[in-house]
């Protein structure tokens, strides 16, 4: 018995790997600095660890709607209409234990077996590993440095081809942290209406902002609208 071809190349993530061998060494005695997996290094605040208990404590252990409770698409909405400066209806918005299945689930409806995909490298393992799931090509496209590494717009319109179906944009980015300026989004916007492709745009980490820089979304832009 064999697995399946799509599922053959798949392999551990790296900080996974790491975390294993850091937990394997706590276990040890060591004290561990962890620096491997993105998450916050405190505690989940009391309100929110007690609002948690108290659901489960009064019943919310059912199954809701499989693109997620109202309310809280209606808030979501909500949150990404007044962020985004765009309309947004609670019907568009599904939620998900996290957010690799909203970039899996819409990357296996949208690209199929010979697609390219450009995707920033270096950058989240999980885009090469969706694509490539999926039956499509993944084409790396490097970040610039000196523009605080924003993807290389110029390398960008130099690999889309006929083949495009997708680009895949992560600002502010991980793991660099860069933040694409506006220019730039224009940019692939404009490259993306051209080669009639979609855009996936990653932007979880939008409000982690530390150096000044101001964060834009893909989606705000009135070539887009």
């Amino acid at each position: 018995m064999s697995f399946t071809e799509r599922v053959c190349h798949l392999r551990e993530e790296g900080a996974y790997v790491v975390l294993s061998k850091a937990q394997q060494l706590e276990r040890q005695g060591r004290d561990i600095i962890h620096l491997e997996i993105g998450q916050p290094d405190f505690e989940t605040f009391p309100n929110v660890a007690a609002a948690g208990i108290a659901a489960i404590k009064n019943g919310k252990t059912r199954y809701t709607l499989p693109a997620g409770m109202l309310e809280l698409r209606q808030t979501v909405a909500e949150y990404v209409a007044n962020s985004r400066g765009i309309a947004v209806e609670p019907e568009e918005v599904i939620i998900a234990p996290g957010s690799k299945p909203l970039l899996f689930f819409p990357t296996l409806a949208l690209v199929g077996p010979g697609d390219e995909v450009l995707y920033p490298n270096p950058g989240f393992p999980t885009y090469e590993a969706m694509i490539r799931v999926a039956g499509g090509k993944p084409v790396p496209v490097p970040l610039c440095e000196e523009k605080g590494f924003s993807l290389d717009v110029q390398a960008a319109r130099e690999l889309v081809t006929d083949r495009t179906r997708m680009i895949i944009l992560n600002s502010p980015g991980n793991p660099t942290g860069g933040v694409m300026p506006v220019s730039d989004l224009e940019h692939i916007a404009a490259l993306a209406r051209e080669h009639d492709c979609f855009i996936l745009s990653d932007e979880i980490y939008s409000r982690l902002i530390y150096d000044g820089s101001t964060f834009a979304s893909i989606a705000s832009l009135p070539i887009l609208a």
